[in-house]
């Protein structure tokens, strides 16, 4: 952009030097010199941040057209357009006081008729109002439209066309268009200016900021300023960020400023009145501060002071410590060198320094390594204190720093130390393993411990494991293990209990804890009867029901080869071959019987199940020898008769499991 330009911040179009309005938007660039440029030119300006804004009225008119509110109506035949002349077409606008256009209008119509005026969409700060105005057919006369500014609008400068329509009352569609250039006119006072705060007070320093306001919220137009700053020494110096300012219309805008002043003497105070400008072309604006300067008296002179970082060294389970020497020349005026050393007067440590000699700058601090080792030998348990010193000396004075190292040795871990089995009494039935959880405490303790875990069974048939064999305690944790117990079972029926006695040893202590490990085993002896006294009188049962066709006569004659029902007819007219069938059949119903009686046997304490059973082989084998030497039969086994024989065993040995022990 060249020097000649202006270039419009709203639409960014460049205009000619010394342009009112800009040719693209009609938005007002100010005069040719005046409030909004600097040396006769338009300032390259910032808007800084917005403290307050004013709202302002819309800044250009609209520019689509709107429709009118006349009602149409039915002109007569004759109605005809008025004739207009426009007398004046421009008009300039500040607020109460409103402009007119004039404008020559003729009734060119047969009747009597009125003038009406009607205006496109204009901006609702602008107010359009009519003088009435009515002619005789072929008569001529003013129109006087009034323009104004709606009271209480701040309406930004600016130049906007505003289009208006004359017609006829009686024509009312029949429009003749007229264009008026409307101009807000800049207006409002010039800007105020503020600077914050108005007393400022600054100790041993030469720098600060401050705020300066500038308000143009009472007027419609831009305002630039230069800012400066002067004092009456002219010792100061200023920086205002930004310098040159732009303010828009009807804003409070604030600006960052800073100095650096010259600070007094050591000891003394400055009171300055420092005086701020924003200028332009319109004018000089100042506001007032005032800066109160003190400076602290400078540090009288100390001697060097010789200090330890750490004074009382303290460590545990350890016998030697580190620190630090500080050596401070801040309160001196030369540079001093020192030799340091160390002094022990129970003559129990041994004292290294680094560097051994030290070189001191005026004003600063300078640091030694120090290390501190006790020699002799602290029990456990026990602490001991020591006290030393660290000399500094320049040959001529010696300056010296009180220190002490205490050493303390914990107790062994062991003493302070728990052992813990859970649980207590564990309870195990028809098995030879039990688990038990082991915790070594040492929560109370302030070194780690290591121990080996160990256990003792009363009755010294038990094998005991632990996983893992050694456990570790943390300071102040807790060690876990798993103690495994494998013992042989006791007899059926029976239950034992082994007393444990579970150790932790270290080397140096034992911790002991106890526990107990019961193991029982079941009797299986009810169970086993009852299971071969049913089956038994389940076999006898069964045999009874089935054929035992397998024992036959000489002559192949079977003795009995029917079921027990078979046999039954006339007991008056009997064979000796039906005679032998109701024997057979009353056996079976005998054993049947037998087989319940065995049964309920069951329930009492085997006398009646061992009776029934010997009663069941006396028949089963006295059928037998019945048949074998009356009937002259041939022994051969069956299924049924073995099935007799089997569940009366199985019952007689159920009923001897049932009797005590």
């Amino acid at each position: 952009m060249s020097m000649s330009e202006d270039v419009c911040e709203s639409c960014g179009a460049a205009n000619p030097q010394g342009t009112q309005f800009c040719r693209a938007c009609d938005t007002y660039l100010g005069w040719d010199t005046g409030a909004t440029t600097i040396g006769g030119h338009p300032a390259v300006a910032t808007v800084p941040d917005t403290i307050d804004t004013v709202e302002t009225a819309e800044a250009v008119a609209p520019a689509s057209q709107g429709e009118t509110a006349t009602a149409v109506r039915t002109a007569p035949a004759d109605a005809r357009a008025p004739e207009v002349h426009a007398v004046t077409t421009e008009v300039t606008l500040v607020p109460e006081q409103p402009g007119t256009v004039t404008a020559r209008v003729s009734n060119r119509s047969s009747v009597v008729d009125g003038v009406v005026v009607e205006a496109e969409e204009t901006p609702d700060w602008l107010e359009v109002s009519l003088a009435p105005l009515r002619l005789m057919p072929g008569d001529e006369g003013t129109l006087d439209v009034g323009l104004r500014i709606r009271d209480g609008a701040l309406v930004p400068a600016q130049r906007l066309t505003v289009h208006l329509h004359v017609c006829s009352e009686s024509a009312p569609d029949q429009r003749v268009p007229v264009a008026v250039t409307v101009t807000v006119a800049p207006y409002g006072p010039p800007a105020t200016l503020d600077v914050q705060p108005r007393l400022l007070r600054l100790t041993d320093e030469a720098r600060a900021r401050f705020a300066v306001r500038i308000d143009n919220r009472r007027a419609n137009f831009p305002q630039s300023f230069e800012l400066s700053g002067a004092d009456p020494e002219g010792v100061v110096r200023f920086g205002f960020v930004p310098r040159v300012v732009q303010v828009p219309a009807g804003q409070l805008v604030e600006v960052r400023g800073h100095f650096m002043a010259p600070a007094p003497a050591p000891g003394q105070d400055a009171t300055r009145q420092l005086t701020v400008t924003a200028a332009n072309d319109g004018g000089e604006f100042t506001a007032t501060f005032t800066l109160v300067q003190h400076t602290s008296p400078e540090p009288e002179v100390v001697p060097v002071g010789v200090s330890l970082s750490t004074r009382e060294l303290r460590v545990t389970n350890a016998v030697a410590a580190d620190f630090e020497v500080h050596v401070d020349n801040r309160g001196g005026r030369e540079a001093v060198e020192l030799a340091l050393g160390g002094r022990d007067p129970a003559r129990a440590l041994v004292i290294t320094l680094a560097p051994q000699r030290l070189l001191v700058p005026a004003g600063q601090v300078a640091v030694a390594r120090g290390h501190v080792q006790l020699t002799e030998v602290v029990p456990r348990g026990r602490t001991v204190v020591r006290p030393f010193s660290v000399v500094a000396g320049d040959g001529v004075t010696e300056h010296e720093a009180p220190g002490s190292l205490e050493v303390t040795m914990t107790p062994s871990p062991i003493t302070t130390a728990e052992l813990h089995v859970t649980p207590r009494h564990l309870t195990r039935a028809d098995t030879r393993h039990g688990t038990f959880a082991v915790a070594v405490d040492n929560t109370a303790g302030q070194g780690p411990l290591a121990v080996r875990l160990g256990a003792v069974d009363s009755h010294g048939t038990a094998r005991v494991t632990f996983t893992p064999p050694v456990v570790t305690a943390p300071p102040g944790g807790v060690g876990q293990a798993r103690m495994t117990v494998d013992a042989p079972l006791p007899q059926g029926g029976e239950s034992v209990t082994r007393e444990l006695e579970v150790s932790a040893d270290d080397g140096e202590g034992r911790l002991l804890a106890q526990a107990a490990f019961t193991q029982t085993s079941s009797d299986r002896r009810p169970l086993l009867r009852t299971l071969l006294v049913l089956g038994g009188a389940a076999f006898v049962l069964l045999g009874s029901l089935l054929p035992w066709n397998l024992l036959t006569s000489a002559d192949g004659l079977t003795i009995v080869g029917t079921a027990p029902l078979a046999a039954l007819g006339d007991v008056a007219d009997i064979s000796p071959d039906e005679g032998t069938h109701l024997v057979a059949a009353a056996a079976r119903v005998l054993l049947a019987v037998l087989a319940v009686a065995m049964a309920f046997g069951v329930t009492g304490k085997g006398s009646l199940t061992r009776k029934t059973a010997l009663l069941v082989v006396l028949l089963s084998v006295a059928y037998v020898i019945a048949a074998i030497t009356v009937r002259g039969a041939v022994l051969t086994l069956s299924l049924g008769l073995l099935l007799v024989w089997a569940g009366a065993v199985a019952g007689y040995i159920g009923g001897v499991l049932a009797r005590p022990a």
